[in-house]
């Protein structure tokens, strides 16, 4: 048997002896490892979810914005008041070659009355091409189109639709707006993600067609997005740079405005979650170093106990390197085991949230293997103190320990 087998015998024998003890020392541990690949593996999970919607959105899509309208602070709340954005930068995209599709997005203001009044929505004026960009599909009815302006359609979001009226399929019911009835002509399905904005929530959303919405507020809403389908995905470093062209032109050599890619749009919608998990994180890691102190303790406490073994020890022919690697052993064999237990447990933890959640944890094997090193630096850095003070230890005065 090698000596590095002997310290991991003498490690695990010391553990059962004092078994409880053990325990207690790898919680820190276990819950730190297991919290850490538990948070990293949902935020993989719900960015992975989110890039994929997105891509599922926008995978042809450039998106403008305003600069007044951040995304990554535009909210429902924070509505804003000036666009840099006008309907002539909407006609000049849409006769860039390669644009399909030049869809306006409006944010009106005003209430919206049917059976109930709806709370917390918003209103938002756009053409009836919206549906192609979105690539959204209606759970009732159809989509407006430029032939039926005139009879003021309109179609809502999932959660407007519920807002609005008591009906689960409200088609060809009427709701208020600026004064004037507005005819329900279909109810989008729900969105999981919100494509192309942070924080704009289409489920409340009532679309209505931009020609409506300029009869009836001649001052105009706020142009927040511009929405620019492109023919070709290849084309879309190149369309976007013609985008940013005509804009400049038009905005008189300002950019007052962003042109975003499918890609800049994923990256902003994860980059708050991003924070978020690197937070959560954070206090995970304090419970690791928290752990991490309970062993270097505990391992000054086994010290102490069998200050008279290591005299023995030493008084044999053990060296002081022999003895200080037996003790880091110890100290590194309880942490890797607390760490193991929290990787089997960050294991069922993925399991059970996505068999009672809609969450889709992630945990790949690159994660597993750093929940592994974390707990084995821990064993080493925090079991390195005890046992430097156990390989110092003069044999004689060692021995006459009791």
């Amino acid at each position: 048997m090698s000596l590095r087998s002997g310290h991991i015998h003498t490690a695990i024998a010391t553990m059962r002896t004092n078994r409880w003890r053990s325990v207690l020392t790898m919680f820190g541990i276990t819950v730190g490892v297991a919290s850490v690949i538990v948070i990293i593996g949902i935020s993989q999970g719900v960015k992975n979810e989110i890039t994929n919607q997105v891509y599922a959105f926008s995978k042809n899509v450039i998106t403008v914005t305003s600069k007044a309208a951040n995304l990554t602070n535009f909210g429902v709340s924070q509505v804003p008041t000036v666009s840099t954005l006008t309907n002539q930068d909407v006609t000049s995209i849409g006769k860039i070659k390669g644009v399909t599709a030049s869809v306006p997005m409006i944010i009106e203001s005003g209430l919206v009355t049917g059976d109930k009044t709806l709370h917390g929505g918003i209103v938002i004026a756009t053409s009836s091409e919206l549906p192609s960009v979105l690539n959204q599909s209606l759970a009732f009815g159809s989509f407006f189109t430029s032939e039926d302006i005139s009879s003021y359609p309109a179609v809502l979001g999932y959660n407007a639709s519920v807002g609005l009226f008591k009906e689960n399929v409200p088609l060809g019911f009427s709701f208020n707006w600026r004064g004037q009835p507005f005819i329900v002509n279909g109810v989008l399905n729900g969105f999981r993600v919100t494509p192309f904005s942070n924080n704009t929530l289409y489920n409340n959303a009532v679309f209505i067609p931009s020609q409506a919405a300029k009869q009836l507020d001649p001052g105009g809403g706020s142009l927040f997005q511009i929405l620019a389908r492109v023919d070709n995905s290849k084309d879309l470093n190149k369309v976007g740079g013609e985008i940013t062209a005509a804009l400049i032109k038009n905005h008189g050599g300002q950019k007052n405005f962003s042109v975003l890619l499918p890609s800049q749009v994923a990256k902003n919608n994860t980059g708050i979650l991003n924070l978020l998990t690197e937070l959560t994180i954070g206090i995970a890691l304090i419970s690791l170093f928290v752990g991490g102190v309970g062993i270097m303790n505990v391992m000054l406490v086994s010290v102490a106990e069998r200050i008279h073994e290591i005299g023995i020890r030493k008084a044999i022919g053990a060296s002081n390197r022999q003895v200080m690697s037996q003790f880091l052993v110890e100290a590194t064999t309880v942490s890797v085991t607390g760490g193991l237990i929290g990787i089997l447990l960050a294991l069922l933890a993925d399991l059970v949230l996505k068999l009672v959640t809609n969450l889709s944890p992630s945990i790949s094997w690159e994660i597993i293997v750093i929940g592994a090193a974390i707990s084995m630096l821990i064993g080493i850095v925090f079991g390195s103190i005890p046992a430097i003070r156990a390989a110092s230890k003069e044999p004689i005065e060692a021995l006459r320990n009791e």
